[in-house]
């Protein structure tokens, strides 16, 4: 089961977005309830696990557990990198004395625990797993597997995390070439980067301050309060997309167009949420080809090839869609490279990121 528990991982690292349900996956064929990655942070933490577990936990935090919590006072203060065994570092007497093991852990199968904290990019995390009272302590050779599994779990999130990071700075590079006006919202709804397209539209009606997107009218402040709510929701789909901010006086509105920066299954890591696009309103906006022909002195079908290219689809199925030669697609590709002024497909692909529908 160990071996098959650390398959599952080991294919996530190929694919992250799968760590939460490959966590729980291995986690139940070693026998374990809970098996999850939780940031330790007691007061509001990101936590990475199935929307199974997901639930119970954020449950555990929302109930205010961790201020009576038996766990919450000693696991911060083991050393990182430590296997940390509840069993071992609290009594017997106290752990089934204690409200949050009587009416939150026995009732959910969090009887038994094991725990390891670790770093994530300067933050502290802890992998975590649990059982139920009827299956015992987990130690001996279920700590030993706990400890496998944790460590692949820990490589796999960190693995992740840079993947996440790349992604998000390959978005905002191509953003910025592009002359894009952008702003980032990362997890807590905080402002983690801005074009300096968007910075020219700021005013004093409008901008960042200390980290924050803020207005100095009521309705805009809202406007930005319920923005900076989408981006700490975990939610599939945003309620609305598109928002208006009038400014004051002689100010020209702006629309702000909101995206969802979605990676399914990695919502908690530290990363870019919510992508903000501005437009002054009174400028119509341009199709996506247009831009390209502005921005890059592309023609009308260069720009077709490539949002096509941009977009994942190969040579063979460009030039089938648009009933050319496969040759023709290849000098237009050429013509593309070197009106963009990049020489690989990876810098295009990068510089084109924003054109992406």
């Amino acid at each position: 089961m160990l071996a098959a528990a650390e398959a599952l991982l080991e294919e996530s690292l190929y694919a992250p977005e799968r760590l939460p349900e490959a966590l729980d996956a291995a986690g139940q064929m070693l026998g374990f309830e809970y098996f999850c990655l939780v940031e330790a942070n007691l007061r509001g933490p990101r936590i990475v696990a199935s929307d199974r577990q997901h639930e119970g936990i954020a449950s555990y935090y929302a109930g205010g557990w961790a201020e009576v919590d038996y766990r919450a006072r000693t696991e911060p203060f083991s050393r990182l990198g430590s296997l940390y065994l509840d069993h071992r570092v609290i009594g017997e007497e106290e752990r089934q004395g204690s409200a949050v093991y009587n009416e939150f852990y026995r009732p959910r199968n969090m009887a038994h625990y094991a725990g390891i904290r670790f770093d994530l990019d300067g933050q502290e995390w802890f992998c975590s797993a649990s059982r139920g009272e009827h299956q015992g302590v987990i130690d001996g050779e279920d700590a030993a597997a706990f400890l496998r599994i944790a460590s692949l779990a820990m490589r796999t999130a960190s693995a992740a995390w840079r993947i996440e990071a790349t992604r998000a700075r390959d978005l905002f590079e191509g953003l910025e070439i592009s002359r894009t006006a952008a702003i980032l919202l990362d997890e807590q709804g905080r402002v983690s980067a801005v074009t300096s397209a968007a910075e020219a539209m700021f005013t004093e009606a409008f901008g960042v301050r200390e980290g924050q997107l803020w207005a100095d009218v009521d309705k805009d402040a809202e406007v930005l309060a319920q923005l900076t709510q989408f981006a700490r929701a975990r939610l599939p789909e945003l309620p609305r997309r598109n928002f208006l901010l009038r400014g004051h006086g002689a100010t020209r509105p702006i629309q702000v167009s909101a995206t969802r920066v979605l990676r399914s299954g990695l919502d908690a890591l530290p990363r870019g949420r919510l992508l903000l696009m501005l437009t002054p309103v009174g400028i119509q906006p341009r199709s996506r080809k247009e831009e390209l022909c502005q921005r890059f002195g592309l023609t009308l079908a260069e720009a077709d090839v490539a949002s096509q290219f941009v977009n994942g689809r190969s040579i063979p199925e460009i030039a089938g869609e648009r009933g050319v030669a496969e040759s023709t697609i290849r000098e237009q590709m050429k013509a593309i490279y070197r009106k963009t002024g990049v020489t690989r497909q990876v810098d295009l692909f990068r510089l084109l990121a924003p054109f992406r529908h």
